[in-house]
């Protein structure tokens, strides 16, 4: 009987009077206060309380906002620290956290997906971090996200488009390494990669100036001049000096004169910068000893090289080759792998965003009053209570 007995007048009229003066509180801490720790205590208690109250999807705008921030100051923190030298994967892992923390509230945060696409790149390439297939994944979490030529909305052009070259060219980059240098897979599918890198013409070299993407494919012709190699020493001498040693002594020539020996001509009027020497000193004996071998021209070195340094991604220059011969292959042994060889990952970082939690989506978060609610512009709270009985 006790539990069908109804709340008096004077009970559900106190009750109300409870809510109302929490809801004014809340709304003086919120609206003018501006406490910020306090107002995300009382939303989330005006939540949990009194969950039918006309305000309660301004609080929960409320707390969305507190958490967002707090989730991006986090975020902002960890990618600095990550990029205060030394780098390493426990720092990386760091930021991946934090980022993957933010996304959980605004999944499309286009300047988190890129930022952490671009450390793990950096990362990985630096081999500072050997979890590939994990970064791989960010890497083309960042493509889709960047793919449009037309700024998101909330985005200006001018903030979109360096960011946006910035990911297609590095993130095309690491597809590229992943598969030639990080799991030996489809070199081709690799090279495919590096061209799309390479067609980004970044005001910074992004993408058409960067030594790495040249060293990479590099690589690439030097594991078939390698391979061509390995076929023609395993012929007979009868066969070496025949129709088929030959017809491989003109592939190999071809493939020197069309593309690995261009190729580390690109590399050497890229790598100019300091961070980039390791990638210079490796190509020039490299150079020195092709271009010997099939020119004999070494006044002429230089000035081949100078053709690409305004732009490296042009046609491949004509070298002035020395008669063929192809009668027997002295052709230097060919330098493959390169393990001691390490990439540059000092190349364009994602500056931190001038956008904040409030904007950094391109729709924004949550609105300062949390859901946009006409009844808190210009009026003190009313009574939060929906179907109050009639007071007497």
């Amino acid at each position: 009987m006790a539990g069908c007995i109804a709340l008096s007048p004077s009970t559900a009229y106190a009750q109300d009077e409870k809510q109302d003066e929490f809801v004014r509180i809340w709304y003086d801490t919120c609206y003018g206060k501006k406490d910020t720790e306090k107002c995300y205590q009382l939303s989330k208690e005006l939540i949990e309380k009194y969950p039918n109250n006309n305000y309660r999807k301004n609080a929960e705008g409320k707390v969305k906002q507190y958490e967002q921030g707090k989730a991006w100051d986090k975020f902002q923190t960890a990618l600095k620290t990550y990029y205060t030298p030394p780098q390493d994967a426990a720092k990386l892992d760091q930021l991946f956290a934090a980022s993957e923390e933010y996304l959980k509230i605004d999944p499309n945060q286009q300047t988190v997906v890129g930022h952490m696409a671009v450390a793990g790149a950096k990362g990985a390439m630096g081999e500072v971090y050997k979890n590939l297939d994990k970064v791989k994944g960010y890497v083309e979490t960042a493509l889709k996200a960047f793919d449009s030529i037309t700024p998101p909305e909330g985005w200006k052009k001018e903030e979109w488009e360096p960011l946006r070259e910035i990911v297609l060219a590095q993130m095309n980059q690491y597809l590229g390494w992943h598969l030639i240098m990080g799991t030996k897979g489809d070199q081709n599918q690799g090279l495919n990669y590096l061209t799309k890198a390479i067609q980004v013409r970044g005001k910074d070299g992004d993408g058409w100036k960067d030594p790495n993407n040249y060293y990479l494919r590099s690589a690439v012709y030097s594991n078939q001049y390698a391979e061509f190699r390995k076929s023609y020493d395993a012929m007979p001498d009868d066969q070496k000096t025949g129709d088929a040693g030959k017809e491989i002594l003109k592939k190999i020539n071809e493939l020197l004169d069309t593309k690995l020996i261009p190729e580390y001509a690109r590399i050497l009027a890229t790598a100019t910068k300091p961070e980039t020497k390791g990638l210079y000193d490796f190509a020039k004996p490299e150079f020195d000893k092709l271009w010997e071998f099939r020119t004999g021209a070494k006044d002429k070195a230089s000035d081949y090289v100078k053709n690409y340094v305004a732009d490296p991604t042009i046609a491949s220059v004509p070298i002035p080759a020395k008669p063929e011969d192809t009668s027997v292959l002295v052709a230097p042994t060919p330098t493959t792998g390169a393990a001691n060889v390490k990439l540059s990952t000092s190349g364009s970082a994602m500056a931190p965003s001038a956008k904040n939690a409030a904007n950094g989506s391109g729709k924004g978060a949550a609105s300062s009053n949390g859901g946009k609610s006409t009844s808190t512009k210009g009026k003190g709270a009313k009574s939060g209570s929906k179907g109050k009985k009639k007071r007497g």
